[in-house]
């Protein structure tokens, strides 16, 4: 059984859940996209099929099962991989102020969609679950149904 399994690249994560929980350990994300060539981007894994993932706590031995639903936000360490995407060749990029009950979150989101569909709105309204927002060292993958506002920070 053990030739069965997916190989994973394991990630320091801090899950923030709805009912005010914070929990920090280690998620497991495949290293190759079922849907692409190429490796698993955060978003697609966080917004893939599956509704609970595994978070192994820290110390812990064993890991236990997350319900998607009920995460807040995901926090990662930004790690750049040579073959992954860059910030620079997407398409529009905006500096956002998020807001989620009791959290507000400052950072960059990235819009690559159709030339017509650039807007901040487009974006938000697309289907995923879970937005990423880019933040200094850290991404935070943001259950869309839980945010309450989302506005555009103006450079100055």
């Amino acid at each position: 059984m053990y030739d069965l399994r997916v190989p994973t690249v394991q990630l320091e994560a801090e899950a923030r859940f709805v009912d005010g929980t914070i929990l920090e350990g280690t998620i497991y994300m495949p290293t190759v996209s079922a849907v692409r060539a190429g490796p698993m981007l955060l978003q697609e894994w966080i917004n893939g099929p599956p509704l609970f993932f595994p978070l192994r706590l820290h110390q812990a031995p064993s890991a236990i099962l997350v319900n998607k639903r009920q995460v807040l936000s995901l926090c990662v360490p930004t790690a750049r991989r040579e073959d992954e995407p860059s910030w620079e060749s997407a398409s529009v990029v905006l500096r956002v102020l998020i807001e989620t009950g009791n959290e507000r979150l400052e950072g960059e989101v990235v819009i690559d969609m159709p030339q017509d569909q650039r807007r901040l709105a487009d974006y938000l309204n697309r289907p995923e679950a879970f937005l990423l927002l880019q933040s200094g060292e850290r991404q935070y993958l943001i259950q869309k149904d839980r945010i309450s506002r989302v506005s555009e920070v103006l450079e100055t």
